[in-house]
């Protein structure tokens, strides 16, 4: 009888020793790689498909697709022979700056921000396709850099005084719209995020709060439940995830299947302290919110009536907050307050300036008669084809940039970076590289009420919205 062999011992005279790679392995990635070099773009697509939401993907996929026709329609023709473009991985950094300068830039719908977001989204391919060796350098990274060096993202974005934003939240009549405002001027949370929050996300200290969510049935998620005046934004997920699901603390039965995602980097989400203007106009708005008894799941901004109360969804709410004139707190019928029909200092008729663009965001108004110009900081308009507007997603670079300690000027309390950051936008916290202290300043290790709570409280602005608010915890009693 022949002495059993293992697998191992049985082909180990097939091995080249000398090679560290074997033949095999090394076939097998040298047909991956050319996968990747006959079909990049198919590639991508599958390799991105689930890691991001598919809304985000669509995006990603035009943007390549738009880069790949005028690299084959605009570009190609100049070349012929060994020169010959024949697909995306023939591109070179100079095709990219035409792209940028000669097809971007010119078009009159497109403002900074969408160019350096349509450029880093063809980086990101690139990138890909150098890892995996389908091509060699990045023909973009160069060209992203120098429009990034001589275009701000901010440029574009207008400055608003503290006391216009105060002004445009005190003109809002419905609990509605104050609570939809505020909320992303109090956190910087993303209109999706909003959206995606739920009765179980939120705790507050307050009698009434008690009695609705006992009327719902409502068990709050544990993460917040031993921490009144708090709200959870659920960590990051993509579009068609149920929410909550099996891996959700303390929650058992079925969840929702969310239309938008979330993309916030922590995995166990946000816990944000809410402070007492906040408080008061999210018990004003569930005062008024339509009951939700037939729902397992309570969105916290629903609307709707009878059986038909509903998450409201993106287009929802923007045509509530800023798109349709219908409703009296659109952002379109506060633009159309703030325009001049005639000269306040002589009565004569103006003339407005710098609907579209021009040098300085705003609204200029020039009197015919005397020559007066008078000038409004911001357009108030979702509808012009420029980013000198107020947005949902406005909110939260308002957030980031009044609490910035750099920017003090711009509302003199202001917010740790490592607070503001992390904890409350839910973005990386990429401040300290030691990993040692990077584990150390983990959750485990912090106290939310010294840590976060005190902090934010500490430095968050004030509309004065309220003649009288509800005390917050953390802010007019002891805890």
């Amino acid at each position: 009888m022949t002495e059993r062999q293992t697998p191992d011992e049985n082909h180990t005279d097939e091995y080249d020793t000398d090679r560290q790679q074997t033949q095999a392995r090394q076939h097998r990635r040298n047909q991956a790689d050319r996968e990747w070099r006959k079909r990049p773009i198919k590639k991508y697509r599958e390799t991105r498909k689930g890691d991001i939401t598919e809304h985000d993907l669509q995006k990603r996929m035009h943007h390549i697709h738009e880069f790949e026709k005028y690299l084959l329609t605009e570009i190609a023709p100049q070349y012929d022979g060994a020169g010959e473009i024949v697909g995306v991985r023939d591109a070179v950094a100079d095709d990219v700056r035409h792209y940028r300068d000669n097809h971007l830039k010119p078009l009159d719908d497109i403002n900074t921000t969408t160019i350096q977001d349509k450029l880093s989204g063809l980086n990101e391919f690139y990138k890909m396709l150098e890892e995996k060796k389908a091509i060699a350098g990045n023909p973009v990274k160069k060209p992203l850099s120098e429009f990034r060096e001589n275009n701000s993202r901010e440029v574009d974005r207008p400055y608003i005084p503290l006391a216009r934003i105060q002004y445009f939240l005190q003109w809002l009549d419905h609990p509605f719209s104050r609570a939809a405002w505020l909320l992303p001027l109090k956190n910087g949370v993303r209109k999706g995020e909003q959206i995606n929050i739920d009765l179980r996300c939120v705790n507050i200290a307050h009698p009434m709060f008690d009695e609705i969510i006992e009327q719902h049935g409502v068990v709050l998620d544990p993460r917040i439940r031993n921490k009144p005046d708090t709200i959870l934004v659920y960590g990051g997920f993509n579009e068609d995830t149920e929410i909550p699901n099996e891996d959700t603390p303390g929650f058992s039965g079925d969840g929702e299947i969310r239309k938008v995602g979330n993309k916030r980097k922590q995995e166990d989400g946000s816990i944000i302290p809410i402070d007492s203007e906040l408080k008061t106009a999210l018990i004003e708005w569930l005062l008024v919110r339509p009951p939700t008894h037939h729902k397992d799941i309570h969105p916290l901004f629903a609307i709707g009536g009878s059986n038909e109360v509903r998450r409201i969804q993106k287009n929802a709410l923007r045509q509530r907050m800023w798109a349709r004139t219908s409703f009296s707190d659109s952002i379109q019928n506060f633009s159309a307050e703030e325009s001049l029909d005639e000269c306040p200092d002589c009565g004569g008729a103006v003339i407005e300036e710098n609907l579209k663009s021009g040098e300085k965001t705003g609204r200029r108004f020039e009197c015919i008669d005397c020559g007066e110009i008078h000038w409004r900081s911001i357009h108030w308009d979702n509808g012009l084809q420029t980013e000198q507007k107020v947005t949902h997603h406005q909110c939260r670079h308002y957030f980031s940039s009044a609490h910035n300690p750099e920017n003090s000027g711009l509302h003199d309390g202001v917010i740790p970076d490592s607070i503001r950051k992390k904890e409350i936008r839910g973005d990386n916290n990429k401040q300290n590289e030691d990993t040692e202290d990077a584990v150390y300043i983990e959750g485990q290790y912090q106290d939310f009420e010294s840590d976060v709570r005190e902090p934010y409280l500490d430095g968050i602005y004030k509309f004065d919205l309220y003649d009288n608010v509800i005390p917050a915890v953390g802010e007019g009693w002891e805890q």
